[in-house]
C-alpha cells in the first residue's frame, strides 16, 4: 500500500526529485508540474486540472495517494491537465437523495465526458468495490447516471511492493455491442444500455446482457493512445495463466444460468469443441500474431462462428485425425468461376444464401442451444461470445503439466459430464499417488522408455500424470517421445476428445488416443498383445447387460463364458485384459471395485485366477468411501508385475500338483519343501494327508481331523442322488465315498495349484481408515457439494500417500509400494504404520474354504492368535454357532412386551450383560427358542459398523427370557473338552479381542459371523482350564468390589452437589466473561503455533482423555471450536451430551485448544466463581435431562441451544464456600481415579493368568 511511511520512495520511483529546501518533491512536465510537500502534507496537481474539492490534495487518506499516482500516470500517457477533473460533485442515482464525487473525470478534447475513474487502495478495498459493482452497480453506475454520454467506467488501484509501483485497472464499456443491439431489435426482452433510463437499469443490462464483463487495462497499456480508448486485438504473447481467483467455473456456470442453458452435458461438449479451436490457435500462432480465438468488436456473430468452424475443422483433422465438413465464404465463387453473365451472379448469391442458412441457422459444434432459425442463431451467438470472451485471455497449451489448468478442466468435466454406468473419474491426487508408487525409475534404467497404456483412459488423468512422471526421471522439453510411448483407448467418443485435449493442454499432444473399446486389439494403431511395459487404469465396472452389446473382432476372453447375458461384471474382462497387453516383466496399477478380491461368482473367481497365474501381487491399496467423489464404492488398487516367461509359471506349477496327488516325490526338487509348507499352513499331518489323497480314510477318520472335517461337514449337507441301478447298502456307501473324494480332491488340486503360485510372495496391504475424518487426513483431500464450491478440496497435498514436493521421497506409502517391487520393506513413520502391513500372500488367500473360490483377503486369513504354540482346536468344533433373530422393522414397537431382543448395547466393554437398550417386538412370530439366551451361553456381537464393538461378548450366568438380536450371536458349548467359563474368559482377553477384530470384515459393516468358527483356540487339560477360571473369578470379584466403591463415591458426590443451596442464585451468563468465545481472539497468533486439538471422541465423562498437538494455521482452515485454558467444554449434540461428555480444559499447549464444532464453551469470571464449581453443578444427570428437554433440530442432529446454559440459574456462593465444596469433590475424584486404576489392574491380571497357563 502507498502511505505516508513510504511516500518518499514512491515519489522517487515516479520520477519526482527532492528540492533543496524542506521536504518538497517536484516533477516537471515542461509547461506544468506536479509536486508534494511532505512537511505540510499537501499533494499539488498540475496547473489546469480542475479541483472541485481539496479532499484529495492532502495526506488524510491513503486513497489520496492512489488518485495522485493515477493523475501522474494519465499525464505521462498524454492526457492534458485541462481535460482532467477531480471530484466533480454530482447527485447520485436512484432517487438522487445522496451526493457523490467520482475521483477522476476525463473529458475528450471536445469537452465531452469520456471516462470516470474511481480510485481505491490496492487489495481489500479494491476487491470490495469491484464486488459492490458486480452486486448492485456500486459507485460507478451511480456516477454514470449523471451523464448518459460517458463511454467508459474504470476502477483503479496502485500499490508499492518495496521496489516499484504496480497498478490494476478494470474497465466497463458503456457502449452496446452492435450484435446485441441487433438482437434487441428482434427481441424486446434483450436489455441494452441504449434503452436504459437510470443507473439501476444500466446495471441490469451489464449484469444480464453483458455478464458483468470487465475489460483490462485499456487506458494505461503500452499501446493505448490518450482519448482513443478501444479494444486492442489480442495477441498470443498477451495470453495469461489461469489463477484460482478467476473463478472460471463459476463464471461459466453463470453464463449458462442467465442464458437459460439447462443441458450442461451439451454445454460441456460445446466447450470441448471450443478448446479444440483454442488449441489450434495457440499452437499455430507466433507470439506476435493476433489470435483467432477472440471476439473482435468488428465481428458479427457469423464472422466469429465462421472463424471458429475453420479452427475446429483444422483441429479435428490434425489432432483428432477426423475429417469434418467445412465450407468457407469463397466456395460459391470458386464453384461458378467458369460461368459468366447475370445468371452466374444470381446463382452465386442464391448459393451463398443457402450455405449461410445451413451453416449458421442450424445446430453445429458451437450450439449451446438448439438452433434452427435466425432468432435462435442470435440467442446462441450471444452465449458463444460470452464463452469465448471468458476463455480468450488465457493460455491453455503448456510444455508440461499445469496443475491449476488441470484442476480447472477437472471441475468443468465433473460438472458437465454425466458419469455413466460404471464410469468414475480418478481424482488427480490418486493418479499422482499411483504413478509415484510404481518403480518407474528402476524400470526405465533397465528397459529404457516404457510403452504406456491406459485401456479405459476417460479424461486422460493417468496419461497426463504418466507423462509428468516419466519427464521427472528423463526430462524432455519437446515431449516428442510420447508419440511412440503413450497410448489411451476410450469407448466414449466425447471422453476420447476430452482426453486428447487434456494431453495437448499438458504438453503431450503427440500421444495416441484411440476412440475404441479397451477390450479390443487395434493392430494398425499399435494396440496389440504383449507389447506394453506399463498399464495404469481405472476401468469401468458393474455395467448391466454389457455382454449383449459387446462386439469384439480381434480378441477373445476365457472369462466371458462365465458371464451371463444379464451379467454386469465387465471389470473381470479388464482383469484378463491386463495379462493380454503387458509384456513379461511388465508392471501395472489398476483400480478395481473391492469385490474383485472376494466375490464368489464364477467370473470373479476366474479373474482372481488370471491375476495369480500371471502376476506377482506386490501391493493392494484398499481405498475408502471418500476417495471418489461420484461414488462411495470401496475400491482396491492392485500393483502387479507380470511373471518373466518362458517358461510360463502357471504351467510349471501343475507338475507340483501331479507330484502331490501321485505321492511321487524326487530328492533334490523343491516339491517336497513346498508340500511341507502347505501341510503346515493347513494344520494337517503328512501321513493322514497322504492317506486322504490315496482315498484310504473312512468317515470317522475324516471327521476326527479338524481340516478334513470341513470337507466332511460340507459333503454331509449335500443331497447326493444315487442311481437306481445301485441297490445294495455296500454299493451305495461306496458311491457316496467316491463322490466325496471326487469333490474334496478336485478342490485340493486347485488349492495346491494356487498355493504353489503364491508361495514365497509377500504383499504390502495398505488399508485406508473407515472413519470419514481420518480418510480426509489419509487422502489429503475432501469433497465439497456446497453450491458454487463443488468438487475436490485439497487439505494437505499428498496426505499420507505421497510427498507433493518430491516424487522419490522416502517414508511415504508410495515409497513403500515402490520398494515392494524389489522385495524391500520400507520403514514408515509411526502414524502411517497402522495403515500399511506386510502379509504372506499364502496367508491372504482363503485356503481353508471347502468351496475355494480363491478369495484374497486384505487381512490375514488366520491372524496369529496369542496362544498358537499350544494344542489348538477350531472354535466351530466345540460350540454351536447360533445367529440372532432377524425381523422386519414393522415388528418392532416402542412399548414393553414379553418379546425382548438384545442388541450389542447390552454388553459392556468389560464383558458383562447389562440391560440398557432392549428391543421389544409386537408378537412372537419371529422368535425361535434356540436363540434365547440360556445359562452357560456366550452372547457375542457378530456384526457392527465399529471394530470396537464387533466380537465383544459376555457370559450368561442364568437362564433368561431374552433373545439374541440380528447382529448378535450365541456360542453354545456342545463338547465336553472345553469349559464354557474358560472360553468366555479367553474370548474377552485383549489378545482374542484383537484377533476377533481382525477376523471381522466388510465394506460398511464389520462381519464376524462367517469366520468365527475357523478361529483356533488353545485347548489345555480340563484341570488347567478350571484353574484359570478360579483365578480369573477372583479378579472379577475384586473388579466388582471396585465398582461398588466407585458407585458409592459417585452417590456421595451427587449428594454434595445436590445439597448446595444459597440465598442468592444467578445465571451462568452472569458468571461468564465469554460464552463460545470468538476465534478473533487468536487471529494474531502465528500459524505455526502448536495448540491442543480435542475431538469429540477424546472427550470423556468429566475429563479430556486425549489431546494432540497441531499447528494453529492448519486448524484455522476448518470450522473448529476455539477454547482456552480452564474453559468449560460441554458436548451439545445428542447422544454425546446425554453420555456426559464434558470437561475443564487444562494442560493445553500454549494455553490454546481447538476442537469439535459440537462443543459449547463457557469461560467464567474467576473473580466471581471457580470453574470447578460451575463444572460440578453442570456435570449432573438432572442437568443433562433438563438440557435434553430443550433440544432443537431434527432427529439424529438434535442439539442443546446455548441459550439454555446462558439462562440456567445456579446457587451463588462466596469464593471461600465454593473452594470448600471443590476440595470435597476433588478428594472424591482422586479416590475414584485410584479405584479405576485398580479396576484396570484386574483386567491386566486376568490377561496375565491366561498367559501364565497358556503360553
Amino acid at each position: 500500500m502507498i502511505n505516508q511511511s513510504n511516500i518518499k520512495e514512491v515519489l522517487i520511483s515516479m520520477g519526482f526529485h527532492k528540492e533543496k529546501i524542506g521536504n518538497f518533491f517536484k516533477k516537471d512536465f515542461g509547461a506544468f508540474n506536479m509536486s508534494v510537500d511532505i512537511d505540510n502534507k499537501t499533494l499539488n496537481y498540475p496547473q489546469g486540472v480542475v479541483l472541485n474539492d481539496k479532499t484529495t490534495s492532502n495526506f488524510s487518506h491513503d486513497e489520496n495517494f492512489v488518485v495522485f499516482e493515477c493523475v501522474n500516470r494519465l499525464v505521462e500517457k498524454g492526457y492534458l491537465p485541462e481535460t482532467i477533473e477531480l471530484e466533480p460533485r454530482w447527485r447520485l442515482g436512484h432517487d438522487s437523495k445522496s451526493s457523490g464525487k467520482p475521483d477522476i473525470l476525463i473529458k475528450d478534447k471536445n469537452g465531452d465526458n469520456l471516462i470516470i475513474i474511481e480510485c481505491k487502495t490496492a487489495g481489500k478495498e479494491y476487491r470490495k468495490e469491484k464486488k459492490n459493482t458486480e452486486t448492485d452497480g456500486g459507485q460507478l453506475f451511480s456516477y454514470w447516471q449523471q451523464d448518459n454520454g460517458i463511454k467508459w467506467l474504470a476502477l483503479y488501484a496502485s500499490d508499492w511492493d518495496g521496489t516499484k509501483i504496480t497498478y490494476q485497472s478494470d474497465i466497463i464499456n458503456c457502449t452496446d455491442d452492435a450484435n446485441i443491439l441487433k438482437m434487441s431489435e428482434r427481441d424486446k426482452d434483450v436489455k441494452v444500455f441504449a434503452h436504459a433510463k437510470n443507473d439501476s437499469e444500466r446495471f441490469e443490462v451489464w449484469r444480464d446482457t453483458y455478464n458483468c464483463q470487465w475489460l483490462s487495462d485499456l487506458i494505461f497499456s503500452e499501446d493505448s493512445q490518450p482519448y482513443q480508448i478501444e479494444l486492442k486485438p489480442l495477441r498470443k504473447k498477451d495470453l495469461k495463466d489461469f489463477t484460482p481467483d478467476d473463478k472460471i467455473v463459476n463464471q461459466f456456470e453463470e453464463i449458462l444460468r442467465h442464458n437459460n442453458v439447462s443441458d450442461k452435458e451439451n454445454a460441456f461438449n460445446r466447450l470441448v469443441a471450443l478448446f479444440i479451436c483454442k488449441l489450434v490457435d495457440e499452437i499455430k500462432k507466433q507470439d506476435y500474431e493476433e489470435v483467432d480465438f477472440q471476439y473482435k468488436y468488428t465481428d458479427t456473430y457469423e464472422t466469429l462462428q465462421d472463424r471458429l468452424q475453420r479452427l475446429h475443422q483444422q483441429g479435428m483433422e490434425e489432432f483428432m485425425k477426423e475429417k469434418i465438413f467445412y465450407v468457407d465464404d469463397g466456395y460459391a465463387e470458386r464453384l461458378f468461376e467458369n460461368y459468366t453473365g447475370q445468371k452466374r451472379k444470381a446463382a452465386i448469391e442464391d448459393l451463398k444464401h443457402t450455405i449461410r442458412v445451413l451453416k449458421f441457422y442450424s445446430n453445429n459444434d458451437f450450439a449451446f442451444k438448439d438452433v434452427h432459425n435466425e432468432e435462435l442463431f442470435y440467442q446462441n451467438g450471444k452465449i458463444l461470445v460470452e464463452v469465448v470472451q471468458l476463455f480468450q485471455p488465457y493460455r491453455i497449451v503448456y510444455q508440461s503439466k499445469h496443475q491449476f489448468l488441470g484442476d480447472l478442466f477437472e471441475q468443468l468435466l465433473n460438472k458437465g459430464f454425466k458419469q455413466n454406468e460404471g464410469q468414475f473419474f480418478t481424482p488427480t491426487p490418486i493418479t499422482r499417488f499411483i504413478w509415484d508408487a510404481l518403480p518407474l525409475s528402476n524400470y526405465i534404467s533397465e528397459h529404457d522408455l516404457p510403452r504406456i497404456i491406459d485401456y479405459a483412459c476417460g479424461a486422460g488423468h493417468f496419461l497426463t500424470e504418466g507423462v509428468e512422471a516419466v519427464n521427472a526421471i528423463r526430462p524432455n522439453e519437446e515431449n516428442n517421445w510420447v508419440e511412440k510411448h503413450i497410448y489411451g483407448v476410450e469407448k466414449d467418443y466425447r471422453l476420447a476428445r476430452v482426453s486428447k485435449v487434456s494431453m495437448f493442454m499438458n504438453g503431450a499432444g503427440g500421444s495416441n488416443i484411440i476412440f475404441g473399446d479397451g477390450l479390443e486389439n487395434y493392430l494398425e494403431k499399435g494396440i496389440e498383445p504383449h507389447s506394453f511395459d506399463i498399464l495404469v487404469a481405472n476401468p469401468p465396472y458393474s455395467v448391466n447387460g454389457f455382454k449383449r452389446h459387446l462386439s469384439l473382432h480381434n480378441n477373445e476372453f476365457s472369462i466371458l463364458k462365465q458371464i451371463t447375458l444379464e451379467g454386469k461384471e465387465i471389470e473381470t474382462l479388464f482383469v484378463e485384459r491386463i495379462a493380454q497387453l503387458l509384456k513379461p516383466q511388465g508392471i501395472a496399477a489398476v483400480v478395481l471395485p473391492a469385490s474383485i478380491l472376494s466375490n464368489a461368482s464364477a467370473s470373479y473367481t476366474a479373474a482372481r485366477g488370471e491375476l495369480l497365474q500371471n502376476f506377482r501381487l506386490h501391493a493392494i491399496v484398499a481405498f475408502g468411501s471418500k476417495t471418489f467423489g461420484a461414488t462411495s464404492t470401496n475400491t482396491v488398487t492392485l500393483f502387479l508385475e507380470k511373471y518373466e516367461e518362458p517358461p510360463r509359471k502357471a504351467e510349471m506349477v501343475k507338475d507340483f500338483v501331479t507330484v502331490v496327488m501321485g505321492n511321487d516325490f524326487c530328492d533334490g526338487w523343491k516339491d517336497k519343501v513346498l508340500f511341507d509348507e502347505y501341510l503346515k499352513h493347513q494344520h494337517i499331518g503328512q501321513d493322514i494327508y497322504r492317506r486322504f489323497v490315496s482315498k484310504e480314510l473312512n468317515w470317522e477318520e475324516l471327521a476326527a481331523d479338524s481340516y478334513l472335517k470341513t470337507y466332511y461337514d460340507a459333503f454331509r449337507t449335500q443331497a447326493i442322488s444315487i442311481p437306481k441301478s445301485i441297490t445294495t447298502a455296500e454299493e451305495k456307501e461306496k458311491y457316496r465315498r467316491d463322490k466325496f473324494y471326487d469333490m474334496a480332491l478336485a478342490t485340493e488340486k486347485r488349492k495346491l495349484y494356487y498355493f504353489a503360485l503364491t508361495s514365497g510372495q509377500h504383499t504390502l496391504v495398505v488399508t485406508a481408515p473407515a472413519d470419514n475424518k481420518a480418510q480426509k487426513e489419509f487422502l489429503g483431500y475432501d469433497w465439497s457439494n456446497r453450491k458454487g464450491d463443488e468438487g475436490i478440496k485439497i487439505i494437505k497435498p499428498g496426505g499420507m500417500l505421497y510427498n507433493d514436493d518430491d516424487r522419490f521421497a522416502r517414508g511415504t506409502i508410495a515409497c513403500a509400494i515402490r520398494n515392494s517391487f524389489i522385495d524391500a520393506q520400507t520403514q514408515l513413520p509411526e502414524e502411517f504404520q497402522q495403515f500399511a502391513k506386510w502379509y504372506r500372500l499364502t496367508d491372504m488367500v482363503k485356503f481353508s474354504s471347502t468351496s475355494f473360490n480363491i478369495e484374497i483377503g486384505t487381512t490375514l486369513e488366520r491372524v496369529a492368535n496369542p496362544y498358537s504354540n499350544f494344542n489348538t482346536v477350531r472354535l466351530g468344533s466345540v460350540v454351536k454357532i447360533i445367529r440372532g433373530i432377524t425381523y422386519p422393522n414393522e415388528a418392532e414397537v416402542n412399548y414393553p412386551t414379553n418379546n425382548i431382543i438384545l442388541p450389542a448395547d447390552n454388553i459392556t466393554t468389560n464383558g458383562k450383560l447389562k440391560i440398557k437398550k432392549p428391543i421389544f417386538l409386537k408378537d412372537a412370530n419371529f422368535l425361535e427358542e434356540e436363540k434365547k439366551l440360556h445359562k452357560g451361553d456366550i452372547f457375542m456381537c457378530f456384526s457392527s459398523g465399529s471394530k470396537k464393538h464387533v466380537g465383544k461378548s459376555c457370559f450368561i450366568e442364568k437362564n433368561t427370557e431374552y433373545y439374541a438380536g440380528g447382529f448378535m450371536g450365541i456360542l453354545r458349548i456342545n463338547n465336553s473338552i472345553i469349559d464354557n467359563h474358560f472360553l468366555a474368559y479367553l474370548l474377552n482377553s485383549s489378545g482374542f479381542k484383537a484377533l476377533l477384530s481382525d477376523y471381522s470384515k466388510g465394506s460398511n459393516i464389520n462381519n464376524l459371523s462367517n469366520k468365527i468358527g475357523e478361529i483356533e483356540l488353545p485347548l489345555p487339560p480340563m484341570s488347567t482350564q478350571q484353574q484359570i477360571v478360579t483365578e480369573c473369578e477372583a479378579e472379577d470379584r475384586k473388579y466388582d468390589e471396585c465398582n461398588k466403591k466407585i458407585e458409592s463415591l459417585a452417590n456421595q458426590k451427587a449428594e454434595i452437589v445436590g445439597s448446595i443451596s444459597a440465598n442468592e442464585v444467578t445465571t451462568i451468563e452472569a458468571l461468564c466473561d465469554e460464552i463460545n468465545p470468538s476465534r478473533s481472539e487468536i487471529s494474531n497468533m502465528p500459524d505455526d503455533t502448536s495448540v491442543s486439538f480435542v475431538e469429540m471422541n477424546s472427550l470423556g465423562q468429566g475429563i479430556i482423555e486425549k489431546m494432540v498437538d497441531r499447528p494453529l494455521g492448519e486448524l484455522r482452515k476448518g470450522g473448529y471450536t476455539y477454547f482456552a485454558e480452564n474453559d468449560i467444554l460441554i458436548a451439545k449434540i445428542t447422544p454425546c451430551m446425554e453420555n456426559g461428555k464434558c470437561a475443564i480444559a487444562s494442560g493445553l499447549t500454549n494455553g490454546i485448544g481447538m476442537g469439535s464444532t459440537e462443543f459449547h464453551v463457557l469461560r467464567v469470571n474467576k473473580s466471581k466463581v471457580m470453574p470447578e464449581y460451575v463444572f460440578a453443578l453442570l456435570n449432573q444427570d438432572k442437568i443433562r435431562k433438563e438440557a435434553a428437554a430443550h433440544f432443537t433440530g431434527s432427529s439424529g442432529h438434535r442439539r442443546v441451544p446455548i441459550d439454555y446454559y446462558k439462562h440456567l440459574e445456579i446457587p451463588f456462593l462466596s469464593l471461600q464456600e465454593q473452594n470448600r465444596i471443590v476440595k470435597q469433590i476433588y478428594g472424591i475424584d482422586q479416590q475414584v481415579i485410584t479405584l479405576k486404576v485398580r479396576r484396570q489392574e484386574c483386567a491386566a491380571n486376568k490377561q496375565a493368568i491366561l498367559d501364565k497357563y497358556l503360553k
